[in-house]
């Protein structure tokens, strides 16, 4: 017996176990016919859309799509007819009017009077506003640390610049250096708190520039000289190409952060031996930035997702790596600022190489 055999209003033999087993899915469920009316429906319709199901059987399945949708439906019905259809996410619309999300698979079967649909739909309402208030919970709970840790951060360095303004009789000159460390880093951990709130806000679209002069090669090989010691003592190779002299109009502070987490994550992830490479190379209107490593690479499936605000890759998270999945977000989004462009190469055990692009013209581009 197929299902276009199943009379909905008989009440004996097989009809009554099909219906059961209808009535027995969570979800609501109405097959419709090819020309697009409701042949049956479960009792799930009456909790997802309002309707007896009685009511809906003999209706157009237009019914349960929102009005601003129904004259293009018939046409997309058609396709849903002739090909599978994996799990959707549309609006549909309630007996009395009101749309709401659902998730809706979609199955075609073949019986003696022709080909029928079978449209299981799901209410997403509830998921979806929880999936919200845990997002918006995440946030809050990122923009409280952040404000936090931004006020001892203040502190020190405001400790800092009085120190460095008392007469070099009162701080020798190796004092003096190292107050100019401990401002130095102070202000680039405030920077990267900010960032921190930034990303908390999901606000990276918008991030302010401030743009100078910057000779790119020199701040390139100022990064690869400061992270050296903790390159050796992981047993890692740290070189740079002789960066050249390429003078660009940018952000220094945010290029920095850019070099600074690209050569930050090759260092962290590679093993004792491997070593990690940062190149520049100056072109007619951009230069190039690459750093390439010989680390462990990452997987297929993490590579459209590293760039993923608050996303760990599975070997992050396999070897317990610190880090909070925000440096190739806040990677991508300074770039996109600059108006260039960032991507990834990487193989499971044959490294990793990550290019930028910077355009070197006067302003960003929109």
């Amino acid at each position: 017996m197929s299902w276009d055999e199943v009379d909905p209003t008989a009440r004996g033999g097989i009809s009554d176990l099909l219906r059961a087993a209808l009535d027995a899915v969570p979800d609501a469920v109405v097959i419709v016919d090819g020309a697009g009316v409701i042949v049956t429906a479960n009792t799930q319709v009456r909790e997802v859309f309002g309707y007896e199901p009685a009511e809906l059987e003999g209706q157009s399945v237009e019914a349960l799509v929102p009005a601003r949708l129904r004259s293009t439906h018939p046409r997309r019905r058609g396709a849903y007819q002739h090909r599978p259809m994996g799990l959707l996410q549309l609006s549909a619309t309630r007996r009395d009017g009101s749309e709401f999300p659902a998730e809706i698979s979609l199955a075609s079967i073949e019986g003696e009077t022709g080909r029928h649909t079978v449209a299981t739909v799901r209410d997403v309402t509830s998921r979806l506003e929880l999936e919200a208030e845990a997002d918006r919970m995440r946030d809050e709970f990122l923009a409280t640390v952040t404000h936090e840790l931004r006020t001892p951060l203040t502190s020190i360095l405001g400790y800092a610049e009085l120190l460095a303004d008392e007469p070099g009789e009162l701080a020798g000159e190796q004092a003096q250096a190292m107050l100019q460390a401990i401002e130095r880093n102070a202000r680039r951990e405030l920077q990267l708190v900010s960032d921190l709130l930034t990303l908390a806000v999901a606000n990276l679209a918008h991030l302010r520039l401030d743009l100078e002069a910057v000779d790119l090669g020199e701040l390139v090989a100022d990064v690869v000289r400061e992270a050296r010691p903790v390159a050796l003592a992981a047993g890692v190779v740290l070189g740079a190409c002789n960066p050249p002299r390429s003078p660009a109009q940018a952000d220094r502070l945010r290029v920095r952060q850019v070099v600074e987490n690209l050569v930050g994550n090759a260092v962290k992830f590679a093993r004792s031996g491997d070593s990690v490479e940062v190149s520049l190379e100056p072109l007619t209107d951009s230069v190039v930035l690459r750093v390439a490593d010989t680390g462990p690479g990452i997987a297929a499936d993490d590579i459209d997702r590293v760039f993923d605000r608050l996303y760990r890759g599975q070997n992050a998270a396999a070897d317990h790596r610190p880090g909070a999945g925000l440096g190739l977000a806040l990677v991508r989004s300074i770039v996109d600022a600059h108006g260039g462009s960032v991507a990834i190469e990487s193989r499971l055990g044959a490294g990793t190489v990550v290019t930028v692009q910077l355009p070197v013209h006067d302003q960003p581009a929109p």
